[in-house]
C-alpha cells in the first residue's frame, strides 16, 4: 500500500486515509471509555449558556457561537475551576445558533444550582459536566465500521 501511495495511486491513498481516520476515532473512543471512568463529585454552577467563538465575521456578519459553562467544585480539599461540558465539542452560527444550547440544557441542575462534576482523577482540573453515555461509544464504534466498511466495499 505505501508502494501505491507513492505512485500516488487512489487505492493506496485511500488506504492511508482509512488508516489514519480509524486510528483517530480509536483515540477518540479510547478517550470517552476512561472519561466515563472519572469520579464525580458536587459542584456549584455559576455560568451556563453559550458564548461567541473568536471574531466575527466582518465580510458576513457570521458569528460562530460555542457552548460555555462555569463551574466551581472540590477535590481533596483544593478548589477548582472548570468550563468543559462535555467530551464532544461543537459550534454553531447564522439560523443554527440555538443548536449550540443543546449540551448545556442537558446538564442537570438543582435548584440551589449544584450540579455533578466529572473530573480526571490524575489531573482534578481537567473536568465535564456531561459523562459520555453509550450512544457516544456506539456512535463511534459505528463511524468506524462505516469507514473501514466504505474502504473494503470500494477495493
Amino acid at each position: 500500500m505505501l508502494e501505491l501511495a507513492l505512485r500516488k495511486e487512489l487505492q493506496g491513498i485511500h488506504f492511508w486515509a482509512t488508516l489514519y481516520v480509524l486510528f483517530v476515532l480509536m483515540g477518540s473512543l479510547w478517550h470517552v471509555l476512561r472519561v466515563r471512568t472519572w469520579p464525580s463529585t458536587e459542584g456549584q454552577l455559576l455560568q451556563i449558556g453559550i458564548r461567541p467563538l473568536g471574531t466575527p465575521d466582518l465580510q458576513t456578519n457570521q458569528q460562530d457561537y460555542v457552548p460555555a459553562a462555569l463551574y466551581k467544585y472540590q477535590v481533596n480539599g483544593n478548589y477548582y475551576e472548570g468550563h468543559d461540558i462535555s467530551v464532544w465539542k461543537m459550534s454553531a452560527s447564522g439560523m443554527l445558533k440555538n443548536v449550540a444550547y443543546f449540551l448545556p440544557k442537558q446538564v442537570q441542575v438543582d435548584a440551589f444550582g449544584k450540579v455533578i462534576v466529572h473530573y480526571n482523577p490524575k489531573c482534578p482540573r481537567k473536568s465535564l459536566l456531561l459523562r459520555p453515555g453509550w450512544a457516544s461509544i456506539i456512535f463511534l464504534c459505528l463511524l468506524m465500521m462505516i469507514t473501514a466498511g466504505f474502504y473494503i466495499w470500494r477495493w
